[in-house]
């Protein structure tokens, strides 16, 4: 391009802004540019200059001087069409603050040419201060546009209008959007050109085509090598023009932001000099004929190529001034004040910052500077989590102190600065101190001083040293940080350190009785005297006397430690809890108290609310008071809020987890471990659980994971002891039959369980007209007069009130109803139900409070009784515990889940059977469960004693069965940890974290971690020892070779003989009698007499075999003995190929294993086995040693000697049986493996000369050693690796899985989809899939709500489900998606989470809700109970927030929009109505 001219410029017309004559220069920076030519739109210069060339020259200049042709407005929201010949120009100038949408162009000789040149995006406004300009000089448009590295292609979208979109995640304009949704946007731009072209043009509508949205903000971000952009208005002087080298039809359309005024062959007027309207102004500028030669070369010979893909570069201009302006960034120091003891400043001091520029996107670090405001509570999902405590220093960090060749210099120095000795390292020696006894007048400063005590709290604590330390004094912090000092200077620091140089002041320690690493049991059974002298100011003040096991547990809070509280039901755990929240209120610092369930959740709210005010409450679809210094949630959410670098981390002191031990849950039980494992490390720990007996075990685990010790506290007793009883009467005159079975010291009492079963008998007779006999069954009448008669025992002994416990929904509620003649209220008590009902039903529509549910558990609830399970609704759940609590319901049947409640403990709890179905099978109550239920029993200040009543009726439980139920410990605590695909994603995504610390770090991998420090060392010496040996010299090569090809060859016979022996076929030859070859230790391929084989489940068979052997055995040494590997290598030799017995009737007999089978023979002998095998076992003991063989024995011998014989003459005369042939082994893969065995024996057989050695044994000795001691130190270093970790292969094959879906790419670099996986809470896979193949695009919201049911809706129905029939085949789609993902992880052996992601059970209930349609209505649609179908709504709604949060991420508004519109159709009603304990 001509540089710029200056030119006398002629005066403005009246429309010109005016620029003057001024000369002008221009500049800016070299942007990005996409260029698409589709085939379409080539058109040869030639021709296009040969057809045009005198229309083309005229009307390019009769535009760029200034002529107007014509002028049309476009109103927002409508679009214009108009044509343009060649060498029309068109400006479309914007009013400031309105945006264009789409323009389009088309050949007029031939619409169906249609001139698209991709998303045109305009620059960063970095790069220009305004938009650059379209030029065209053939009919290809040749627009400015930035680059980007993703298309939706990968995503199953047509790449024609979609290749080079550079918004995906942010944004989605009008056609991405048809092509996501299949339908326009109501009232776009879209689809105002598809009106405006077809109804004024003619063409359809796949003539339109989105060409650009000009006024668009973009820019780069450097980590993902993505642009993102969002709409941007027009600023004052922006406009765009091009040039029509050919007939064009032009479309236009506004968008809502204001109106847009075209000017066809307008002037150009700006006087601000933009590099926009460069060309038109320098045509502009050119006046007369002496110029119009210099018009003609510019149009028709450009200094440009016309198809040079890079813009017009107008040249920059030196500016020295430009030097000054450096691009603002962030702080790298700053001046902090010294201050002298006045405090006065003396000076400034300039000190480094940690973390420069770090946020919440790029940093792990607690300094990152704070994220969106918005997003400070649940984080968001593009943020890093903050760094886990207990992990180790970022690797990049380590990696950049490590200095290569660094060379000190020999002048270091041996005395330090301010020290008398110091140490020469040259000259390392030991030196013995003499021991320093600690000074019982000691005082611990750094603890007092961290406890905030002043000087007559510090005196008296010096003088009342000895009894403060044996009442519960522990490790001050200066005591842990000693703890974890590394050992390997301690012989430096004991010379340094002389004796008066050792500190004055020793830190007293607390032996405790039982301690491991990482975790130390607290002794409770001593009362704690001066508790109140410790905690002089205690955060909380409780109105009653604490126990000796919440003191200690208080103490340790005080000293800021992890907890680990394991108490019996009732005991107090609670105090503990609402002392870390009065420690954080005080402190001003936070506390997250988390429960399992969402119940839970919302009573603790209701119970902290009353006791500090100051707490919140945050659930799937609720935050209450985000900012309150207590939160309460459950484990899911704080999961969530690690994983999204929550900024309420950062004020975070407490973490407190109720109901530990639920990380037993094989479903759930991964979340904690989760959790505990991202914690960072200025979080302290409370764990509260019920008694199990490995909490040490568990507390090991989570202080070794933390790198903090954690104290155990647990209760030795209950505080109300538990009776258990057998029920055994049936109503009438059995009403009063009870008998304890064990008592409140634990005794098991047996004769009176023998009383029970023996009246239970003689109560069956009786019903049966006499005639006993076992009777399990009881029908619906006699299980009422049963209940009938308990209630009559329970109400005249005052054991009211009861929970009984029926573990099934069913049973519960036909209780209820068999007990409708049943009446345990007084009239005020009816009238006080009735007004609480009424009150809580008032927030319900009409229609809601007629449920039938709702009337007949209110008619229960004013007789006295209620129930509680899954299948009620929320709302009445609630009003039951509520009534329960206050007395109102004395007779409750419940489900287990009232066991996980907080503290409604009732007199007496009876087990309706102690058996259960889990969902596989029905079997008994394990104890841990009968314990967590039956200690509901007993109100602790109200009750001596918890009655438990076993109803026995149908015959008396086994006692065999009853004793281990009642008396038996708890399941030990086991690791439920699973490798989630958004777990492998987000350490993927962040990558400071791997996969395999998180695997490392779980519960499941503990016992390995454990034995790597002895796997380490092992590695060390077994290195060491390597290092001293001799180098094999190059003779032994040969010999190598052979150890390498042997070893090989057993591994794989030994592995196909596990299998040959197993086989029908082989079983039968290998009798009593069969003759085969063996080889074990120095019996080297031996015929041996088969006597027995012994086959044990779940290991090897053992076969006892009769081989012969010398007569005389010299005895060797124990240090001569190998191992058996070494043996059977030996074996091959030919020296070892056959036995020849020394001296007459050497014999021995063998236990060999499949492994040690050689080969099985066509012979068999006829054997007495059992009498040969006494006569041998009753010569090995001392006094029979020398008693001569048996007959039986001799015989056996001589015939095997004879065959022997025959055999060594001539191998030939044995025939053995073709394992490959005559045994027909049907697996493939195993014949396969036998011809193999013979390949490599005939490998070996060529390396057998190289053993026919003088000294050849001594010389394999050399090699054995070596071989076998570099395979040893392989498996040490492959055990110290993440390989060696249980959940290492699942991993790899999930990576698989990602890398096959294209989740990963083949570096492991996130994809798009990969991101979008990152924020499903469940179904990643499945979830993603669904949305990025466009299943959602043309659906109703109704729809999208009743399939996506089929990803939360667990339950089992009975019968089909129904599916609505405009919704089958989209059924049919979810289920071939998720057979796809199912092959991929089959594929690649991935474990499966679970086998049935899809259940369509509820899919036309949700449906019709999501429609609008009353509850009421629906249930009428399924025999699904009310609460189980609210719980699958609820749960839907979560799944519907995670595709909205999706759809923003891949730039789907539609999608987004679908998404709202379906929660906002399924919040509502009864289904969505606030908790009772939230409002009350």
């Amino acid at each position: 391009m001509a540089s710029s001219a200056t030119i006398e410029t002629p005066a403005a017309p009246a429309s010109w802004c005016g620029r003057g004559a001024k000369p002008r220069t221009f500049e800016k920076h070299l942007p990005v540019v996409c260029y698409d030519k589709p085939e379409a739109s080539i058109v040869s210069r030639k021709n296009t200059i040969t057809n045009h060339f005198g229309r083309l020259q005229d009307k390019r200049y009769q535009a760029l001087t200034g002529d107007l042709v014509e002028t049309l407005v476009v109103p927002k929201r409508e679009a214009r069409t108009w044509t343009m010949q060649a060498g029309d120009l068109c400006r479309v100038t914007v009013h400031e603050g309105a945006q264009v949408g789409d323009m389009n162009f088309w050949n007029l000789e031939n619409t169906a040419e249609r001139f698209y040149s991709g998303k045109t995006r305009q620059l960063h406004s970095s790069h220009l201060r305004v938009y650059d300009r379209l030029w065209s000089c053939l009919p290809h448009l040749r627009p400015m546009a930035t680059f980007v590295f993703d298309s939706l292609a990968n995503y199953g979208i047509d790449e024609d209008g979609g290749a080079l979109h550079d918004v995906i995640g942010t944004r989605c304009d009008d056609y991405t959007y048809k092509l996501i949704t299949g339908k326009d946007r109501v009232g776009s731009c879209h689809s105002s050109l598809v009106k405006a072209v077809v109804e004024e043009r003619g063409l359809t509508e796949q003539d339109v085509h989105d060409v650009w949205n000009i006024f668009m903000c973009t820019g780069f971000t450097q980590d993902t090598h993505q642009y993102f952009c969002k709409p941007s208005p027009a600023r004052k002087g922006d406009f765009i023009e091009f040039v029509a080298d050919m007939d064009l039809l032009v479309a236009l359309c506004a968008c809502p932001q204001g109106d847009v005024s075209i000017q066809v062959g307008a002037e150009v007027p700006d006087d601000k000099c933009h590099p926009l309207k460069e060309l038109t102004i320098k045509m502009s500028e050119i006046r007369g004929e002496d110029n119009l030669e210099r018009l003609r070369n510019y149009i028709l010979r450009p200094e440009l190529s016309l198809h040079d893909p890079m813009p017009d570069v107008l040249p920059r201009q030196f500016d020295a001034m430009r030097l000054l302006h450096v691009p603002r960034c962030p702080g790298s120091t700053k001046l902090i004040p010294r201050r002298d003891q006045s405090g006065q400043i003396q000076e400034f001091e300039e000190v480094d910052l940690e973390e420069v520029g770090a946020n919440a996107n790029n940093s792990m670090s607690m300094q990152r500077e704070p994220g969106l405001l918005e997003e400070a509570t649940r984080g968001s999902h593009s943020n890093f989590p903050f760094w886990p405590g207990g992990f180790d220093e970022q690797r990049q960090q380590i990696a950049a102190l490590d200095v290569d060749n660094f060379q000190f210099g020999d002048k270091l120095l041996t005395v330090p600065p301010g020290f008398s000795s110091g140490h020469d390292f040259s000259q390392s020696q030991s030196v013995s101190l003499p021991s320093v006894v600690a000074d019982p007048s000691n005082v611990d400063l750094l603890e007092n001083l961290e406890q905030d005590l002043d000087v007559q709290e510090w005196m008296k604590l010096t003088r009342t040293g000895d009894e403060t330390n044996t009442s519960g004094n522990t490790q001050s912090p200066s005591q842990r940080k000693q703890a974890f000092s590394s050992e390997e200077f301690k012989d430096v620091d004991d010379q340094i350190m002389k004796a008066d140089l050792k500190p004055v002041l020793n830190i007293s320690t607390t032996t405790k009785s039982f301690k491991s690493d990482w975790a130390e049991m607290v002794d409770i059974s001593h009362p704690i005297k001066d508790f109140k002298e410790q905690i002089p100011c205690p955060a909380m003040e409780f109105p009653f006397e604490l126990d000796v096991f919440q003191k200690q547990a208080i103490l340790k809070l005080e000293q800021r430690q992890y907890v680990f509280v394991a108490a019996h039901t009732s005991a107090g755990k609670t105090v503990v809890a609402e002392y870390a929240i009065a420690l954080s209120k005080r402190d001003l610092t936070r506390t997250i108290y988390t429960s399992p369930i969402k119940a839970l959740s919302n009573q603790k709210y209701r119970d902290f609310r009353k006791t500090f005010k100051d707490v919140g409450l945050i659930t799937g679809d609720l935050q209450i008071e985000p900012t309150a210094s207590c939160l309460i949630m459950t484990t899911e959410i704080l999961r969530s809020m690690l994983y999204c670098g929550s900024e309420v981390t950062r004020d975070l002191e407490w973490v407190i987890f109720d109901e530990v031990h639920y990380i037993n849950n094989p479903e759930r039980g991964h979340v904690w471990e989760e959790v505990i494992i991202l914690l960072p490390d200025h979080v302290n720990i409370i764990m509260l659980s019920a008694t199990v007996p490995n909490t040490m075990e568990l507390a090991d685990w989570v202080g070794s994971t933390k790198k903090r010790k954690v104290y155990v506290i647990s209760t030795l007793k209950r505080p109300v002891p538990l009776t258990h009883f057998l029920y055994t009467g049936a109503g009438g005159k059995s009403r009063d039959d009870i008998f304890l079975l064990v008592d409140a010291q634990g005794k098991y009492l047996q004769a009176n369980y023998e009383r029970a079963v023996e009246r239970k008998k003689e109560m069956q007779g009786k019903a049966k007209g006499g005639g006993g006999g076992p009777k399990n069954y009881v029908n619906a009448k006699q299980e009422q007069y049963t209940w009938i008669g308990l209630i009559d025992f329970l109400r005249r002994n005052n054991k009211m009130p009861v929970v009984a416990f029926t573990l099934s929904r069913n049973r519960c509620d036909s209780n209820v109803a068999a007990l409708q003649s049943v009446d345990l209220n007084t009239e005020k008590e009816k009238g006080a139900v009735q007004k609480f009902f009424l009150q809580c039903l008032a927030k319900l529509k009409p229609p809601d409070r007629t449920i039938p549910q709702v009337l007949v558990l209110k008619d229960a609830l004013e007789r006295g009784i209620g129930v509680h399970h899954s299948g009620i609704l929320p709302i009445l759940k609630e009003i039951v515990e509520m009534l329960f609590q206050n007395g109102l319901v004395k007779l409750l049947f419940a489900t287990e889940t009232f066991a996980m409640g907080v503290n409604m403990p009732a007199r007496t709890v009876v087990f309706d059977s102690c058996k259960k179905f889990d969902g596989l099978e029905m079997r008994n109550l394990k104890p841990g469960e009968y314990i967590q239920m039956a200690g509901r029993a007993g109100r602790r200040g109200h009750d001596e004693t918890g009655t438990v009543i076993l109803l026995c009726k149908g015959n008396v439980p086994p006692s065999m069965e009853l004793r281990p139920m009642i008396l038996g410990l708890p399941e030990k605590l086991q690791s439920q940890f699973i490798l989630r695909y958004a777990v492998i994603l987000t350490c993927l995504r962040i990558e400071s974290i791997k996969v395999e610390d998180i695997m490392q770090f779980s519960f499941k991998e503990f016992n390995q971690k454990l034995q790597l420090p002895t796997q380490q060392k092992q590695l060390r010496l077994a290195e060491d020892k390597f290092a001293m040996l001799p180098t094999l010299g190059e003779h032994l090569q040969p010999l190598v070779n052979f150890y390498d090809k042997a070893v090989e060859y057993w591994k794989e016979k030994h592995r196909i003989m596990k299998f040959i022996v197993t086989q029908a076929k082989i079983q039968k030859e290998l009798k009593v009698g069969r003759v085969i070859v063996i080889t074990q230790g120095k019996h080297y391929n031996k015929l041996a007499v088969l006597l027995n084989a012994k086959s044990v489940p779940g290991k090897d068979t053992v076969y006892k075999v009769l081989v012969l052997d010398h007569q005389f055995k010299a005895k060797e040494s124990d240090s001569l003995q190998r191992g058996e590997l070494y043996y059977k290598i030996l074996s091959l030799t030919p020296q070892n190929k056959t036995f020849q017995p020394e001296g007459i009737g050497g014999h021995t007999v063998l236990d060999i294993k499949a492994m040690d089978i050689i080969s099985i023979t066509k012979n068999s002998l006829k054997v007495d086995a059992d009498v040969i095998i006494r006569n041998w076992e009753q010569r090995q003991l001392e006094r029979f040693k020398d008693t001569p063989p048996g007959g039986t024995v001799v015989k056996a011998v001589t015939e095997l000697h004879q065959l022997n014989e025959s055999y060594t003459a001539s191998p030939e005369n044995i025939k053995y049986v073709n394992l490959s042939k005559e045994i027909n082994v049907n697996a493939d893969s195993e014949v396969a493996m036998l011809n193999y065995v013979d390949h490599l024996l005939r490998q070996v057989g060529d390396l057998l000369p190289h053993t026919n050695i003088a000294g050849f044994e001594q010389e394999f000795a050399k090699v054995y050693e070596r071989r076998m001691l570099e395979i040893h130190i392989e498996e040490l270093r492959f055990k110290n690796s993440a390989k060696n970790l249980t959940l290492y292969p699942d991993y790899c094959n999930k990576l698989k899985v990602l890398r096959a879906l294209k989740y990963i790419d083949e570096l492991e670099e996130v994809t798009l989809k990969g991101k979008v996986a990152c924020e499903m809470g469940q179904n990643e896979l499945l979830i993603t899939e669904l949305i990025l193949c466009n299943m959602f695009n043309d659906l109703e919201p109704a729809e999208i709500a009743a399939l996506l049911s089929g990803l939360v809706f667990q339950a089992k129905i009975q019968g089909e489900p129904v599916i609505p029939e405009p919704l089958k085949k989209c059924v049919a789609a979810f289920e071939q998606i998720n057979d796809t993902i199912l092959a991929e992880e089959q594929r690649f052996q991935a474990a499966i989470e679970t086998e049935n992601r899809l259940n369509f059970g509820l899919l036309e209930v949700v449906y019709e809700w999501a429609r609008n349609k009353p509850f009421a209505e629906i249930m009428k649609l399924t025999e699904v109970q009310e609460g189980i179908i609210v719980r699958c709504i609820q749960q839907l709604d979560e799944t519907l927030r995670d595709v909205k949060t999706a759809a923003i991420r891949i730039g789907n508004p539609g999608l987004q929009s679908k998404m709202e519109e379906a929660s906002a159709a399924i919040k509502r009603d009864i289904v969505f109505t606030a908790s009772l304990y939230t409002e009350m």
